[in-house]
């Protein structure tokens, strides 16, 4: 009771497994969501919907609209069923005949007769190929004598329920969604649906969204690999394989490219100053040429070098802000002295008759004198002070008064004063100044020189351009200094760090280079090299470099996206469903087929066994031996019903009752088992439409005795050959089918049709339709004469209705001769009558007549029959 209970509770109505879906979808991706919504809606997803799907899958940010209680609220009506009604206008397909159409009935049974080579399979290869079927190498032959390759179309009209819709089918072209709800049973998918393990048609609406889920899950993926691999396509190959060492900083950096790879760093790395320029090609050099003798030019460069710094900074210094601040001071202090002197010499030579007296050049004068008397004129005494009253003045030749002579030595006193002493001094410390300052003096050639050192020998352009400006702008700045003019506005920064950081370097390298190959101190020289030659090689990288970091974070999107197609959600939501919707009613539907068709020798089953892919399969199984391969232990009468049983068993358990088109379904079945399969197809024509394609009379009598028996109408079509071309179309059975009533009704419609050209048309051509329409009466008295026994033995029939026997006692001898005066008048090879026909001279109305007569008496037969007395047997 606990297991029937818990049984009811796994058992789902679609409008539940619907409610599931909607819960279940809010944990899936967006894109999945909204892809979950148009397959609610629609039931298919085109190309440009996965399209769609596809951008929201990459950004789940653009808009979207997931699936909604009011989506699922309309599933709880079934989709109408499907019918086709007609294939009109084949083109192109195999050889078939052009302006065609084959009809259907919109209900019930519908059979297609047509002979081998007739052109039926050419219709059912259209079906096939817009509907459902196992067979997957359906292939659409073309016209092996159509020259002109004409493309293959034809015109497939059906109903959705009550609405008429139409599809211009193409093989090229996608199939109409609606159409693969008609499923469709011919003997390649016998095969299938018996020896293999297939996916089973019976899908509940809530499992075949799902099963589209998962196929979108499939193209969207698909999508994202192409869109990945078209990226990874666009990797050059120098970034693939990179050539750069894998422990230098390029090398390391190319080898590690990810979306989070530093632009700044790249651009630091591709881009060599010139100075590191310079160094590399250095290096080059120093390792190019014997180590000991690059090592003592470098130790010669670096003692040039050396020698350039010292001098230019004792350039600059001289040169510097301070210097001019100094000499500036040197100036004033001396200015402001020489003004002291000044005051002191006016306070002196106020009275003085001469002017400027104490001034440069007065002093000058006085100096000459003292200078000229000290020496030569007066050697013995101090001048200007006199000894003598003879003695003359040294300046003008004169013999000097006292006032004279008190005036030299106020003079005297004036020069040897403080205030001209300090202004003397001063005087001095600034003409020293200028003295020092020029001696620190750095010709244009020694600048010349050195910039060339550091330019061409070092080969650090960089830096010499600096020194160059800094020694020219420093020699201006001296040049002014000595000139006493004002100090240039432009400063000179010396680039002290920077030579000092190159004399450094000179005497690193000269180190490694003198020391052992295999020293650290050689080993870091060639590190050295190899890093900055990997530089320099990406430089030429560094585009490309930068369009893959792009493209890397780009693929991360995709990789990231990809993981929201994952199908294992999707199957294993299917698998639920399918548990508690498919298997119990499959199963059971599948047991009361194999019963309907007879087939309890063996007993099978139809077993679940996998899902995948979001689709569950089923097998068929002999119930105690499951693992016996059911295709070789059954004959193949037993295989094919047992195939037509799991067939059937997935499409009735469906609710919707689309079409089912079976191509000569069957070949190689005994006559119990055909009509077993007639009798099923007749039953299940009263739910659905069923077409048979057959070729096989037999079974086609067998399916209009079921229909009669059960009041069953059937709609006939006959495809065949006509001017050696298949395809045409007619819209009743062939001759050989017909009933000698049918047959005589076709031939007064035949006769009808041609009695007015009848006696226009030339001999021959009259003398054969003759014969043609002869021959045929000779052959409907004989079906009249296989009709007459059709209650008891029918066409192709192997069961008498011994029941039936009384409804042949009613042949009279007038019958007898009825018939044999018939045969007489038809039979060329029977001379017997003069009635005898001739079909050189018969008319038209004497056709008519053996016509009529045809008629006259199958219908007395059938009300003859008709009005038949079983006799009362007594068995007293």
């Amino acid at each position: 009771m606990a297991e029937a209970q818990s049984t009811n509770e796994e058992t789902l109505t679609e409008n539940l497994a619907f409610a599931e879906v909607l819960a279940w979808s809010a944990t899936r991706p967006a894109w999945q969501r909204d892809a979950l919504r148009r397959l609610v809606q629609s039931g298919i997803l085109g190309s440009e919907e996965i399209d769609e799907l596809l951008e929201i899958c990459l950004d789940p940010a653009l808009p979207h609209t997931p699936l909604s209680d009011a989506d699922v609220s309309s599933q709880s009506i079934l989709g109408a069923p499907v019918s086709v009604l007609r294939i009109e206008n084949p083109t192109g397909v195999n050889a078939l005949a052009f302006d065609q159409k084959l009809e259907f009935a919109q209900a019930g049974l519908s059979i297609v007769y047509g002979d081998n080579g007739s052109g039926k399979s050419g219709y059912v290869r259209i079906l096939k190929h817009a509907c459902r079927t196992r067979d997957r190498n359906n292939k659409i032959l073309r016209d092996v004598e159509d020259a002109a390759a004409t493309p293959q179309t034809a015109n497939i009209v059906f109903l959705r329920g009550a609405t008429e819709d139409q599809f211009a089918w193409s093989p090229e072209a996608p199939s109409h969604a609606d159409l693969p709800s008609i499923s469709i049973f011919d003997s390649r998918s016998a095969n299938v649906h018996v020896e293999k393990t297939n996916a089973v048609a019976y899908i509940p609406q809530p499992m075949r969204v799902l099963e589209a889920l998962a196929t979108a899950c499939d193209q969207v993926k698909a999508k994202l690999d192409d869109r990945l691999a078209a990226i990874n396509a666009k990797t050059p190959l120098a970034i693939k394989e990179p050539q750069l060492g894998a422990d230098t900083a390029a090398g390391a950096f190319v080898r590690s490219l990810s979306t989070k790879s530093s632009i700044a760093q790249l651009d630091l790395l591709a881009q060599l100053s010139e100075a590191e320029t310079s160094h590399l090609a250095a290096l080059e050099s120093d390792l190019a040429q014997e180590p000991k003798r690059a090592a003592a030019k470098i130790t010669a460069q670096k003692a040039r070098l050396d020698d350039g710094i010292g001098k230019l900074k004792n350039l600059v210094d001289t040169a510097s802000p301070a210097a001019f601040a100094m000499r500036s001071s040197l100036k004033s202090d001396w200015e402001t002295k020489a003004e002291s002197a000044k005051l002191a010499s006016d306070a002196l030579f106020a009275a003085s008759p001469l002017p400027d007296v104490g001034k440069a050049t007065w002093r000058a004068l006085w100096e000459a004198a003292r200078k000229y008397s000290d020496g030569i004129a007066y050697p013995s005494r101090t001048f200007p002070h006199p000894t003598g009253h003879d003695e003359l003045c040294v300046l003008c030749q004169q013999p000097m008064e006292k006032d004279a002579i008190e005036r030299l030595v106020t003079f005297e006193t004036f020069v040897k004063g403080s205030t001209k002493a300090d202004e003397d001094a001063a005087e001095e410390a600034y003409s020293d100044a200028i003295k020092q300052a020029a001696a620190k003096h750095m010709s244009a050639a020694a600048r010349r020189q050195f910039v060339s050192l550091i330019e061409t020998e070092i080969g650090d352009v960089s830096l010499a351009g600096v020194v160059r400006e800094c020694s020219t702008r420093a020699a201006w700045r001296l040049r002014s200094f000595v000139r006493s003019k004002t100090a240039p506005e432009q400063l000179t920064a010396f680039p002290a760090t920077a030579l000092a950081a190159l004399s450094v370097r000179l005497a690193s390298r000269a180190l490694q280079l003198s020391a052992d190959q295999n020293s650290p101190e050689h080993l870091a020289l060639v590190k050295e090299y190899r890093e900055l030659k990997d530089r320099e090689a990406l430089g030429p990288l560094l585009a490309d470099i930068k369009a893959e970091i792009e493209r890397r974070k780009e693929a991360e999107i995709i990789t990231k996206a990809a993981k929201d197609t994952a199908k294992r959600s999707v199957t294993t939501k299917n698998k639920e469903l399918s548990d508690k919707l498919v298997t119990n009613a499959l199963r059971g539907r599948f047991a009361r087929e194999i019963d309907k068709l007879k087939l309890a020798r063996m007993p099978v089953e139809l077993r679940k066994v996998k899902d995948s892919n979001a689709v569950s399969y089923f097998q068929v199984c002999l119930v105690e031996k499951p693992d016996e391969p059911v295709g070789e232990i059954f004959s193949e009468g037993e295989h094919r019903c047992v195939a037509l049983a799991a067939f059937l068993a997935e499409l009735v358990t469906s609710k919707q009752y689309s079409s089912i088109v079976f191509d000569d379904p069957m070949s190689s079945l005994d006559h119990i088992h055909r009509r077993a399969v007639a009798a099923r197809l007749v039953e299940e024509a009263e739910h659905r439409q069923v077409i048979v394609f057959t070729h096989d009379l037999t079974f086609l009598f067998e399916l209009r005795r079921e229909a009669d028996a059960k009041t069953r109408s059937i709609q006939y079509q006959t495809v065949c050959r006509k001017q050696s071309r298949p395809g045409f179309v007619e819209s009743e059975l062939p001759m050989k089918a017909k009933s000698a009533q049918q047959l005589a009704q076709s031939l007064r419609s035949e006769l009808k049709e041609a009695k007015h050209q009848f006696d226009t048309w030339p001999d021959a051509r009259r003398t054969i339709f003759c014969k043609g329409i002869i021959e045929q009466l000779r052959e409907s008295w004989d079906q009249g004469i296989a009709d007459f026994v059709f209650p008891v033995l029918a066409r192709f029939d192997n069961a008498i209705k011994g029941n039936s026997l009384f409804k042949l006692a009613i042949i009279s001898d007038d019958d007898v001769k009825t018939v044999t005066a018939a045969r007489g008048r038809l039979s060329e090879e029977m001379h017997t009558s003069a009635e005898t026909l001739n079909p050189e001279t018969v008319s038209h109305a004497d056709l008519i007549a053996e016509v009529v007569k045809l008629e006259t008496w199958l219908g007395s037969i059938q009300q003859r029959q008709k009005e038949a007395k079983a006799p009362v047997t007594s068995y007293a």
